[in-house]
């Protein structure tokens, strides 16, 4: 799976920028609904297990969190 993941990324003309703006993404996604979330109840705790998977699996990590706000 690894593998696969490393293979997919080297596809791309320019992996290192396609992986730091996904992290940008991903980190920006959060803040903002950090920051929004306040006005309508939501609070997603900002630490360094959010961030980690905010920065690392980008806009659908922040997502992830979302839903698992909801679901527990």
């Amino acid at each position: 799976m690894l593998f696969n993941f490393i293979k997919a990324a080297c596809k791309h003309e320019k992996p290192v920028k396609k992986a730091v703006l996904s992290m940008l993404t991903g980190g920006g996604s959060l803040a903002a609904v950090s920051f929004v979330g306040g006005l309508f109840g939501l609070s997603i705790a900002v630490n360094i297990y959010t961030v980690f998977i905010a920065l690392t699996l980008g806009i659908p990590g922040v997502v992830l969190l979302l839903l698992k706000l909801f679901l527990i």
